[in-house]
């Protein structure tokens, strides 16, 4: 009975210190989300990038390339940069073509400054 309990408490435990880092966070720095917002629009107006595919790695920026993306794509709306992919939940930075433009689907998004959003579907 007391060998079972404490598994239990030992479980709980793990789970404690390990499922906060199964959620990902933004960055909150004002300069990094600056350079990220940069290097996005550098990225958009690059003639050299496919507006509608993945950029290859060995062409991310620096700042971008430090955030370990999964994978960054360019479309007509903007750049996507997801940062954590698990199953059908996943979570990134959004920086839209136009800052004036909300990003396609409300719901999931949320502005966390220098006209960058992050989001989180699952």
């Amino acid at each position: 009975m007391v060998f079972g309990r404490m598994r239990a408490q030992a479980v709980i435990c793990v789970a404690v210190l390990v499922l906060p880092g199964c959620s990902p966070n933004p960055a909150q720095d004002p300069a990094t989300l600056a350079a990220i917002r940069a290097e996005a629009r550098a990225l958009m107006a690059n003639p050299h990038v496919d507006a509608s595919s993945r950029v290859p790695e060995s062409h991310w920026p620096r700042t971008i390339g430090s955030l370990r993306p999964e994978w960054v794509r360019i479309d007509e709306d903007g750049v996507d940069i997801p940062v954590k992919v698990y199953f059908d939940d996943s979570w990134g930075y959004w920086v839209p073509r136009d800052p004036a433009r909300l990003p396609r689907r409300r719901s999931g998004y949320r502005a966390v400054g220098e006209g960058i959003y992050w989001y989180h579907f699952s």
